[in-house]
């Protein structure tokens, strides 16, 4: 079956999220909150990074929680300045994942058509695409908040299927961390999907991925096993 498009989660996915969110609570404590020690330091941070559940916490409730619950070291700090910085400072922490650009190079030498599909705020996604300069190597970007619809709700990849002009899901591959958004939502629309380990527990049941990988540059040995078998079955027929 020929390979058209392949598209890829963000956060965790082409961008290392959890090493961002730790570089950036590191800021966000010496901002705002008391912690004297590198163990309460550390205590605080952790408390951060557990309440952010990996970015799927709501931020005003995020914020609402930490401004209540931590030792501030200005009384008169409200959530709002702390959702100020939020927005102000988080993608600047962005780093991207290892070999990320030199694998969209690579697809996209090959032909294929490539995208992004990213829960999230259109305002920060977009800000940390552009800080790691990721805009010009896809030719789609779809942010849930940008059009009103979170994976895994079928749809939102149906938008970047037609952005990609790719008139058969079969012909598309998802890339993603997270068994329900990523996985069972690209599998809903009729994607095939590949699940890149090591960053949320599969907990999902009835459902497998095509495909398995620890890291992006797995991708380029699994499209030239894809690309071998194609070129086998051509041969024998």
């Amino acid at each position: 079956m020929p390979i058209e498009a392949i598209i890829f989660d963000l956060d965790n996915t082409l961008i290392h999220r959890k090493r961002a969110f730790a570089a950036y609570a590191e800021r966000f404590v010496e901002r705002f909150i008391v912690a004297e020690g590198p163990e309460k330091r550390e205590a605080v941070i952790e408390r951060i990074r557990l309440a952010d559940q990996d970015g799927y916490r709501d931020k005003r409730e995020l914020y609402t929680e930490l401004h209540a619950d931590l030792e501030l070291k200005n009384r008169d700090t409200t959530v709002q300045e702390m959702l100020g910085f939020w927005y102000g400072e988080f993608h600047k922490f962005t780093v991207l994942m290892d070999g990320a650009k030199e694998v969209l190079s690579e697809l996209r030498s090959r032909g294929l058509k490539l995208g992004i599909i990213t829960n999230g705020s259109l305002r920060t996604q977009q800000a940390k695409i552009d800080r790691v300069m990721l805009r010009d190597y896809v030719d789609s970007i779809i942010v849930s908040g940008g059009v009103h619809i979170e994976k895994p709700n079928p749809r939102i990849f149906e938008l970047a299927l037609k952005e990609l002009e790719i008139a058969d899901p079969t012909h598309a591959w998802y890339v993603g961390d997270h068994p329900t958004n990523d996985i069972r939502g690209a599998q809903s629309a009729g994607l095939h999907t590949i699940w890149l380990e090591g960053f949320m527990p599969w907990e999902e049941k009835g459902i497998v991925p095509d495909y398995r990988i620890g890291s992006l540059g797995e991708i380029i040995t699994w499209l030239d096993r894809q690309s071998y078998s194609t070129n086998m079955e051509e041969g024998a027929s």
